[in-house]
């Protein structure tokens, strides 16, 4: 699993390493989920979440990408691949976190009672989420280690959420 907040997103990036702007984001894809143009959404996502200061990937757009904000499909492919990268080395914790967290808060507002989440989507939300905090008083344990890289492995190595 990749240390530090060190994003390594390849070509993702556009017009010679410059960053992607709101406009060119929300021309670049259209509404789809095949592979491809999920890895495009996926790197607008990890240039957003890695800014500094740190920038919310706005449901607006989440929802631009999924074509509704409770679009299970979406939610659970970007999730899958968001710990495929990480487990890669590919994307840090910090991004993933922040992309996860950011998808969270995008699905929520578009919840309506008696809606399911979506899995593994969740599972995989809930993994970075555990790497937040630290569980002991003296801070002498490694969240993301301890709680983070062990699920996202397990999840990773259930047949039925392989993307590969």
């Amino acid at each position: 699993m990749p240390d530090g907040d060190n994003v390594s997103v390849g070509n993702w990036r556009s017009r010679q390493g410059m960053p992607l702007h709101w406009d060119e984001a929300l021309g670049a894809v259209e509404n789809s989920s095949d592979r491809d143009t999920l890895e495009r959404h996926l790197a607008v996502m990890a240039e957003i979440a890695s800014a500094e200061p740190r920038r919310e990937i706005e449901p607006e757009l989440i929802e631009h990408w999924a074509g509704n904000l409770r679009n299970h499909q979406f939610y659970n492919s970007v999730a899958l691949m968001i710990a495929e990268k990480y487990a890669a080395g590919l994307l840090s914790y910090r991004t993933c976190d922040c992309i996860m967290s950011d998808l969270w808060r995008a699905w929520l507002s578009g919840f309506e009672s008696g809606t399911m989440v979506p899995d593994p989507f969740y599972e995989i939300f809930e993994a970075f989420d555990a790497g937040e905090y630290h569980r002991p008083p003296e801070k002498t344990d490694d969240p993301v280690k301890d709680h983070t890289d062990h699920r996202i492995t397990e999840i990773l190595s259930r047949p039925s959420y392989s993307m590969t």
